[in-house]
């Protein structure tokens, strides 16, 4: 049995807009492995449907941006290029050829690249945040090797690769918490009156992680699950000695479980010294009481 398959791109008016490449499969049907894709047969499909549809999108928008944006004037090329673009189903090279400014616009640079203003990052979201996602729960290298298994990707995931990009979405969601304005805190109630204390429960634990190249440091992790009502739970973490204001994190998990940054929680910990005087940082006027284990 042979089996192809090819992607057709279709305009508003239903006229062919361009055809892939045809992807074809000669299949048996006598083996129980053999019934449906497998793993390399449906990486080959979706890798092929990818590029077509990004390449007639890449297409689309240059063909947009071949005319000048005040005067309608046709640019002039300065010449060919070639951009790579790494998708959740294969890295696609996309031709990205360079325009001279038109001479209406003084003062601009000579020459740009109109899919540079697409294609502001070189990574598809979708792909940065499967990526950040499961190096969040796995080790960078078993990320890669995950990725690898299940997405045409082939060989540009590497444990050093994802680790820059998870470092890159960090800083991001680090700078988002900073740029908190000095009233936050006085942020009313959300949907209403704040929940009661009791109905708001976070438990907060630390532990130590040692510096492998130099056994005689280590540094405190601090992580954190914040249980509401009605609410999805939330998770946190933080370094201690990294983080010079937890409350802002922890205002951000209220939030993200649309409660008030006012709301007032209730903490429970092992009564360490470290935890112990975390809760007043990260929630002022929290009360405190030992977890059920230490309690017992």
């Amino acid at each position: 049995m042979r089996i192809e398959i090819q992607l057709r791109i279709v305009g508003d008016d239903n006229s062919v807009i361009s055809e892939g490449e045809i992807v074809h499969f000669d299949k048996g049907d006598d083996r129980l492995e053999a019934i449906g894709l497998s793993f390399n047969e449906a990486k080959a499909a979706l890798a092929g449907i990818q590029g077509g549809v990004v390449t007639a999108q890449a297409a689309s928008f240059l063909a947009r941006h071949r005319s000048c944006d005040l005067c309608g004037s046709l640019l002039l090329s300065k010449g060919p290029g070639l951009t790579r673009f790494r998708t959740a189903f294969g890295t696609i090279a996309l031709n990205s050829p360079r325009f001279h400014h038109c001479s209406c616009q003084p003062g601009t640079a000579r020459t740009f690249s109109p899919l540079n203003l697409l294609l502001t990052e070189r990574i598809a979201p979708e792909l940065l945040y499967l990526e950040t996602r499961w190096a969040s729960l796995v080790s960078f290298g078993m990320t890669a090797d995950l990725l690898k298994d299940v997405l045409p990707i082939d060989s540009t995931a590497d444990a050093s690769t994802i680790r820059r990009h998870l470092y890159k979405v960090a800083t991001r969601h680090e700078a988002d918490l900073t740029s908190e304005q000095p009233d936050g805190l006085d942020e009313g109630p959300v949907n209403g009156q704040p929940f009661p204390q009791a109905a708001v429960i976070v438990g907060i634990d630390g532990g130590y992680v040692r510096n492998w190249r130099d056994k005689q440091h280590n540094f405190e992790v601090v992580v954190g699950k914040s249980m509401a009502a009605g609410r999805d739970d939330r998770y946190f973490g933080l370094v201690r000695s990294q983080d010079e204001q937890p409350g802002r994190r922890f205002r951000e998990v209220l939030r993200s479980q649309d409660l008030p940054v006012t709301q007032p929680v209730t903490m429970l910990t092992d009564g360490g010294d470290s935890v112990r005087g975390l809760v007043g940082e990260l929630s002022p006027g929290a009360a405190h009481l030992l977890d059920w284990f230490r309690a017992t």
